[in-house]
């Protein structure tokens, strides 16, 4: 009977345990976010289906040192580092809780993380790629994440493909990106290679981890 008694505990103990158990970040996380929709938005989610179906129109770097919890991003003012809670705060919230995924390196890449970190520190203060093109020292959020994580050859662990503005159900282009094109006087870059939220958060690269 004692026996049984010590079992059963052992057992609370280690259920009460588990349960407690907070899950952690770590340094190099991709955090996925969903944004408070707006026409932009809902035109870059429209670029395809992320994890498990979902549709993400941000993502940042995390970096974690002996004082604050950073993710380091590309947004409309620019590259940029923020706090942890800042990047919590500008997603959209359900329920009362971001909308955010966490995406982790898988083992075989954890070596190139320190590296792939101080390429993106390296970038803030660049300005936003607003008009998603390769190689003119701006960015957007995804094009930061495929020039700062490169394997030990330099080369991107993650993949570009040819993007797309327009809207898959329809086969046209989102009218937010008619009018954006039209206004600063530039083609929609329809077919040039690049990347977006979605896409990343499916690499084979990483696996989702958590969500909050």
């Amino acid at each position: 009977m004692k026996n049984i008694l010590l079992i059963f505990l052992f057992i609370i103990v280690s259920v009460s345990c588990a349960n407690n158990k907070r899950f952690s970040l770590q340094k190099g996380d991709l955090l996925f976010q969903a944004n408070v929709v707006s026409e932009k938005v809902r035109a870059i989610q429209g670029a395809g289906e992320g994890y498990h179906g979902l549709r993400f129109s941000h993502v940042g770097i995390l970096d974690i040192n002996d004082k604050d919890t950073l993710v380091i991003e590309a947004t409309t003012g620019g590259v940029r580092c923020v706090k942890l809670e800042k990047f919590f705060e500008d997603a959209e919230h359900i329920k009362g809780k971001p909308f955010v995924y966490v995406g982790r390196l898988k083992p075989e890449y954890s070596e190139i993380i320190p590296y792939s970190i101080e390429r993106a520190k390296e970038k803030i203060g660049l300005p936003y790629d607003s008009v998603f093109l390769p190689n003119n020292n701006a960015y957007y959020c995804t094009e930061l994440v495929y020039d700062s994580y490169l394997d030990k050859e330099n080369k991107p662990i993650f993949e570009s493909k040819p993007m797309s503005f327009k809207d898959k159900n329809t086969g046209k282009f989102y009218d937010t990106w008619i009018k954006f094109y039209s206004k600063i006087g530039i083609p929609i870059p329809e077919g040039v290679q690049g990347t977006n939220p979605n896409d990343i958060s499916n690499s084979k690269a990483i696996k989702i981890v958590y969500s909050y």
